[in-house]
């Protein structure tokens, strides 16, 4: 009975790492469809976002059967409390990146006076899926030392958020007001998907360390 309890607990550790994968390639394809105006690669994305759907209702109804059935104790129901947190915060994330993928399809953002413009959102969007690597990395690892670094990684993206802000700010003309606007919500949005990645981090070392720990 524990052999199978501890399998389903590594299949539900796996489980996140390849969700993680998903929202890291859905992050990176809507950025390039943005920046590209490719709206089939943004329907590809908002497409795949019922594959991260899917994963994050298996893992949830497998982790609360494990729950109620095997009641675990110390570090095995840290590992399922983390893991019910984490799918919330991973799926949440490709919510994000489908609303990103929504946007290219209505939007065109591929006018000359945005070029700048587009520049800060594409490195944001690979600032974004890069931390978000990062955090899964370090799951996948169960590395407190990689946790730790997330959230400096984060700022990062913090940074370049505002930078696209004040970018926008500059724009003139009445042309340009939507489309300053909708780029305005792709930013918080990819600084979004970094704070679930700094997210993930911290329940993390909740299940290293069994302490509560913010570090964004």
């Amino acid at each position: 009975m524990r052999d199978a309890f501890h399998k389903e607990l590594e299949s539900l550790d796996q489980g996140i790492v390849r969700m993680g994968a998903l929202v890291e390639q859905s992050t990176q394809r809507a950025t390039t469809a943005l920046i590209e105006c490719d709206r089939e690669l943004a329907q590809k994305v908002r497409d795949g976002d019922d594959e991260i759907d899917a994963l994050f209702l298996d893992i949830e109804k497998r982790s609360l059967t494990l729950l109620a059935q095997q009641a675990p104790v110390a570090g095995d129901l840290r590992l399922i409390v983390a893991i019910l947190r984490i799918v919330n915060d991973l799926e949440r994330a490709g919510d994000l990146c489908y609303n990103i993928a929504k946007l290219a399809q209505v939007e065109d953002f591929c006018q000359p006076e945005l070029k700048p413009v587009r520049a800060l959102v594409a490195e944001m969007g690979q600032t974004a899926a890069a931390v978000m690597a990062a955090a899964i990395d370090a799951w996948a690892a169960k590395d407190d030392g990689q946790a730790a670094d997330i959230a400096a990684r984060d700022d990062v993206l913090d940074e370049l958020h505002t930078r696209l802000i004040e970018k926008l700010v500059e724009l003139k003309g009445e042309d340009s007001l939507a489309s300053a606007i909708r780029l305005a919500m792709v930013g918080r949005y990819l600084e979004r998907i970094g704070d679930h990645a700094v997210n993930l981090s911290e329940r993390l070392r909740y299940f290293l360390t069994g302490e509560e720990v913010h570090l964004g």
